[in-house]
């Protein structure tokens, strides 16, 4: 009987330690889009970006990011036992962000009526890119692994949008530090889930 608690006991902390891997992976990989995100804004005004080129910086940060994610991911996958590496879940990812893409940066800026300035239509086009991109990945990671951790992420941008949309000059940089600030929440959200696995 002693044995049986013992065993018990001992997989319980394996398990523990597997969801804080999980969960600290999680985290990295907003870390990564963080970056990402910054040395945007770091190089929007300093390159003078523009339109196209934003469009064209995130087409490189994403091939990067996506490169790094799946990586990432891959070891998640292979941590939950999921078969196949989690291609079918990658597959509606990439598919989220590809949609996110293209209403975010081509759609909301061609439409005139959005937005008070031109730049508050590009922070509206740039808050609908995240949050619709993410949303879309929190839904192709699925119900059983709903990650909660992961919800400022794309609600906070989201529901920034009719404030980036009232604003007239520099809606842009207010709505970057929306998303770094949901990015931020969202890592410590998955590093506090981390370490609360590790201490059950």
């Amino acid at each position: 009987m002693e044995d049986v608690r013992e065993l018990k006991e001992v997989l319980k902390r394996v398990e523990g330690k597997l969801i804080a891997a999980e969960k600290i992976y999680a985290a990295l990989n907003f870390g990564i889009w963080l970056v990402a995100m910054s040395a945007f804004f770091v190089l929007l005004d300093a390159l003078e970006l523009g339109r196209v080129g934003s469009a064209l910086y995130w087409g490189a940060a994403m091939a990067v990011g996506i490169y790094a994610s799946a990586r990432l991911w891959k070891r998640v996958a292979t941590i939950k036992g999921i078969p196949g590496g989690g291609k079918k879940t990658g597959a509606g990812i990439a598919l989220s962000w590809a949609i996110g893409s293209i209403v975010g940066w081509f759609v909301v800026p061609s439409v005139s009526a959005i937005g008070v300035s031109e730049d508050a239509r590009f922070a509206v086009g740039f808050l609908v890119f995240i949050g619709l991109s993410l949303f879309g990945e929190w839904l192709a990671i699925g119900r059983k692994s709903r990650e909660y951790e992961m919800i400022p992420s794309f609600l906070l941008p989201l529901l920034g949008i009719p404030v980036a949309w009232n604003i007239e000059e520099a809606a842009i940089l207010w709505a970057g530090f929306l998303v770094a600030a949901s990015y931020g929440i969202t890592i410590i959200l998955y590093l506090y889930s981390a370490f609360k696995a590790i201490e059950r």
